[in-house]
């Protein structure tokens, strides 16, 4: 097993976490392709990723008290075999409709990492070394966009099943290692985490917490605005830019550098500069970002470009925001760390799935959608932490004395 203090774990829990973004990312270079095979319309071919992201949302309500109550381990790879058979399910799918169904199984299954890995990092360190954990894991898990959408883009060439056989390969690497490697953190577990009484009075604790749904809503819109690019890039640069499907990845992976630069940053950051400097800093890069794609997707400036680099800009500013986020949403109830991280992420993938299917319905062959989509969430990001949370005193995440040993 690893020693919490070991760079192997940081890099377990990046893996694990980064599961999601293999099974998002290398599958967007299909989209297209899976519309034309199936005969199906835009906003059928977007529900894979959109159900997949149901599938995540929902599940995360279960992971975290069955965490709290079980420990970290027996629902972790309970859910990367669920990842597992999901990839499967997705390679050998004869329709549409198939592949919609394991790709929400799959979701069911791909949440269990970043829930449980976020529960395992509050279990073992302190808030400020746990903002730099998080922000390494960044690091490891960002290798995933950069990379999936290329290989998905080559795979491809090759038949569109051969991209969730490798998910589905990838998943049992990572289950395996997983249970090789990966040690229970909980401290002590929760009897009582399971039973309705427990969950309700869990439920009302957390949404009476001004800071802890306000920072929730932070990580909400955030990964909105992530989601909305995500979702209609595809659509935007193969039919709209001509981008070809095989040279998709390399636009869409430039992405996952800015991803690696905001981590570096917020990692070294955290230690010198208080987190609420680091919120307002990357809260005021998502705002000008969102604003930028919304002038350059409606008045058409840039071409393509008028949509990458605003948004390059918009994930060095949530590599800066999520991880202290994150760590200050979850900071005031870690006797519940479980629970709270599976409410978190149901809120943020159950936001993301719901812009993704508006973004297909609504897509017009133009880039003004997706524009649209990430300029509002940039809106509505800064609304939250600049209206609600600085005016109420809470847009400095509490302070915690750093635990022996562990500076």
């Amino acid at each position: 097993m690893l020693h919490p203090q070991s760079r192997g774990l940081i890099f377990l829990l990046g893996a694990v976490t980064g599961l999601t973004a293999l099974a998002i990312d290398m599958s967007l270079p299909a989209l297209p392709t899976l519309q034309a095979i199936f005969s199906a319309s835009a906003d059928q071919a977007a529900l894979t990723l959109s159900m997949f992201l149901a599938g995540y949302s929902v599940s995360q309500l279960a992971y975290g008290p069955l965490s709290d109550r079980y420990g970290r381990r027996p629902p972790l790879l309970a859910g990367l075999a669920l990842f597992t058979i999901g990839g499967i399910g997705c390679a050998a799918s004869g329709s549409i409709g198939q592949l919609i169904l394991w790709r929400l199984l799959q979701g069911f299954g791909a949440c269990a990492g970043p829930i449980l890995a976020r529960a395992v990092v509050r279990d073992l360190f302190e808030r400020r070394r746990g903002v730099q954990i998080l922000s390494y894991m960044t690091l490891v898990m960002s290798v995933a966009p950069l990379l999936a959408p290329i290989i998905g883009g080559y795979l491809l060439r090759v038949g569109w099943r051969t991209i969730f056989a490798l998910l589905a390969a990838v998943g049992l690497a990572v289950l395996a290692a997983t249970w090789l490697a990966l040690p229970e953190s909980i401290p002590e577990r929760n009897r009582h985490a399971v039973r309705p009484a427990s969950l309700l009075r869990n439920l009302i604790e957390f949404s009476t917490r001004r800071i802890c749904v306000g920072y929730a809503l932070v990580v909400c819109f955030v990964f909105c605005g992530l989601f909305a690019y995500i979702s209609a890039s595809p659509f935007v640069f193969i039919e709209v830019f001509g981008v070809s499907s095989d040279r998709y990845g390399y636009f869409f992976g430039l992405t996952a550098f800015a991803l690696m630069a905001g981590a570096t940053a917020n990692a070294r950051l955290s230690g010198r500069i208080a987190p609420a400097v680091i919120l307002r800093l990357g809260s005021a890069l998502i705002a000008v970002a969102g604003a930028a794609m919304l002038v350059c997707g409606a008045f058409g400036l840039g071409g393509l470009a008028g949509i990458i680099g605003p948004m390059l800009l918009y994930v060095v500013g949530m590599a800066l925001v999520m991880p202290n986020a994150i760590a200050a949403a979850m900071e005031p109830v870690p006797h519940m760390a479980g629970f709270a991280s599976s409410l978190i992420g149901c809120l943020q993938t159950a936001g993301g799935s719901l812009v993704g299917y508006i973004l297909g319905a609504v897509y017009n062959r133009s880039a003004l959608p997706l524009a649209l989509g990430v300029s509002v969430s940039a809106a509505l990001v800064a609304i939250t932490y600049f209206g609600w949370l600085n005016r109420a005193g809470t847009g400095q995440p509490p302070a915690v004395p750093t635990r022996k040993g562990e500076d």
